[in-house]
């Protein structure tokens, strides 16, 4: 014990302790790749939809800065529950601008302002990534926690990509949705 006291002496002891959570070294690895490069996706689109919010004009500024701001908000909830994962498998969240770009499976299209087509399509994509980042959590690395963090990320995303098809779709009557519903049926 009389090792561990520090008694003024400036040198600290550095005893690394790794989870011992019934995930070995390797599997926790490959999560926090995994894990990476969805946190790397979750910046990416967390800055193009910063860059629809500052960029709104016209009809529905107001509302359409406020969906944006609220989804900016998600995001960056959803990166910071990533990064706490990625710490708790004893990992190492990637930080900087170059990382983040190299790691991310979405398409950056510089100097131009994202619209809803392109952060629909953005979160579509994230959740068929996530899904199947989801199912080798499961499947291959028996991570129950890392999978249950992404469906609950699935769902917010799917919501997220609601409300942004909501905005782009034409308004439709009860008569109209009641007729597609025929018609779907005579099919």
């Amino acid at each position: 014990m009389g090792n561990n006291r520090n008694d003024g002496d400036k040198t600290k002891l550095h005893v690394l302790i790794e989870p011992n959570i019934g995930l070995d070294g390797d599997t926790r690895h490959s999560v926090v790749k995994i894990l990476n490069t969805i946190l790397a996706d979750e910046a990416v689109m967390t800055l193009k939809t910063l860059s629809a919010h500052w960029h709104v004009r016209g009809p529905g500024f107001l509302d359409l800065r406020t969906l944006f701001g609220q989804q900016v908000h998600q995001l960056q909830k959803i990166s910071d529950e990533i990064s706490e994962r990625i710490r708790m498998l004893d990992g190492f969240a990637i930080g900087s601008f170059v990382e983040l770009l190299n790691a991310t499976r979405l398409k950056e299209k510089p100097g131009e302002v994202p619209d809803f087509m392109d952060l629909l399509a953005d979160h579509e994509a994230s959740i068929r990534f996530m899904r199947d980042d989801a199912r080798r959590c499961f499947e291959e690395y028996e991570d129950h926690g890392t999978f249950t963090l992404f469906v609950r990320f699935i769902r917010m995303h799917e919501k997220m990509a609601w409300i942004l098809r909501s905005y782009i779709e034409p308004e439709i009557t009860p008569d109209e949705i009641q007729g597609n519903k025929v018609r779907s049926n005579l099919r």
